[in-house]
């Protein structure tokens, strides 16, 4: 490292001996050395120039070809800090062709310094996103809305991290002393700790949901807290959209914490229905009933034939029908295309009932009277028949 940094001075110092060189070939003086350092400025200017349309749009051109196009947007992201780190170089090279007074020149020296880390960072800032792309094969084992969570964290955390090292070193450059600022934060870290000990439970709960793929964006999900479809799933909480349409934000320990149904990994969608039939209905008829209502289930092609339970029986005498229990799935899972499923059965049970000249029990009572008490007429009662008459 000290041979690079050796090399590198000498380098720099050979630089600006040969445009001290050109200056005093330019006649020399101020007035040569201003015009020495606008030209400095000029060459730079123009490098920057080839160096986005010649260097950078080759290199662009070549990822395109061999269908890189993580390179491609890394390149892009590389092209604005380039150019200003480009521009910083020849505007500390100018400085130098100069005559600047001591302390002008170390504070220009210093200022470019510092601005020069900042492009290495901001460089480094711009190409986290593209970079994020190269995780897809690994955070799509997880699946593409779990995955592009996970790839979105990722980049957040990067990120984080990027501006905390580069603000500590641009601090460090300027001359202030972080690491006892740092030092004071680890004094009053319990004192942190313990009113963030939510905060770390949320985190260590997002870090199991990612773990235990337990949900992903766009999955519809069922807690004691609510119900709805995941919008966001984020390291501190979770936020999903209710059936009413209202946003939930819940924070991820007590997600963790509570049972969690994700209806969206349902293999087959389930239907329960009951068929009461008339007390008058006959056992020849009722035969007939269930073995057409089984045929139908068997030979319907959105009805599930393996893997699931198809049970279609008689299974009670209720309170004012002879009840049919039907038990099967769909092949679908979409809640839409499943109720357009049901639609169709109701109305095949139904014409199937009346094909055997049976109908639908309805809630009813009966009344059975064994005898009628007998009318007694009193004398007043024949009075007043007789009044009638009379």
């Amino acid at each position: 490292m000290d041979e690079i940094t050796t090399e590198l001075d000498n380098l720099n110092d050979e630089v600006i001996g040969h445009m001290n060189s050109w200056v005093d070939m330019l006649g020399g003086g101020e007035i040569g050395r201003l015009v020495g350092a606008a030209l400095v400025l000029l060459v730079f200017f123009i490098f920057k120039r080839v160096l986005v349309r010649g260097a950078l749009a080759i290199l662009r051109r070549i990822a395109q070809q061999r269908s890189e196009s993580m390179m491609g947007n890394v390149l892009d992201a590389f092209a604005l800090p380039l150019q200003a780190l480009f521009m910083l170089l020849g505007v500390y090279f100018a400085t130098e062709v100069l005559t600047l007074p001591e302390e002008i020149d170390s504070f220009a020296v210093e200022a470019i310094s510092i601005a020069s880390g900042f492009c290495v960072f901001w460089a480094l800032f711009r190409a986290v996103e593209p970079l994020g792309v190269s995780l897809n094969r690994l955070v799509g084992r997880f699946g593409a809305g779990l995955g592009d969570d996970l790839r979105q964290f990722f980049i957040r955390g990067v990120k984080t991290l990027i501006v905390v090292i580069g603000g500590v070193i641009i601090l460090e450059n300027w001359g202030i002393d972080v690491s006892a600022f740092l030092g004071g934060l680890g004094l009053a870290g319990m004192a942190v700790a313990l009113a963030a000990k939510d905060s770390v439970a949320n985190i260590f709960g997002g870090l199991t949901i990612f773990a235990d793929n337990l949900y992903k964006r766009g999955d519809w999900i069922e807690t004691p807290h609510f119900e709805g479809t995941v919008e966001v799933v984020g390291l501190r909480a979770t936020k999903v959209r209710t059936f009413a349409k209202a946003l939930v934000t819940m924070p991820n320990a007590q997600i963790v914490d509570s049972p969690v149904i994700n209806w969206s990994r349902m293999t087959h969608r389930r239907i329960k229905m009951v068929i009461g039939l008339e007390y008058r209905t006959t056992a020849k008829q009722m035969e007939v009933i269930v073995d057409k209502l089984r045929d139908f289930l068997k030979n319907d092609e959105d009805v599930a034939q393996t893997d699931v339970a198809q049970m279609v029986h008689l299974s009670d005498f209720g309170a004012s029908s002879i009840n049919i229990d039907l038990y099967y799935f769909t092949k679908t899972t979409d809640w839409v295309t499943w109720r357009d499923i049901r639609n169709r059965h109701i109305i095949a049970f139904k014409r199937i009932v009346e094909e055997e000249d049976a109908a639908f029990a309805f809630p009813s009572q009966s009344l059975y009277v064994e005898s009628m008490p007998e009318i007694i007429n009193s004398p007043k009662d024949d009075q007043r028949s007789e009044r009638k008459i009379g």
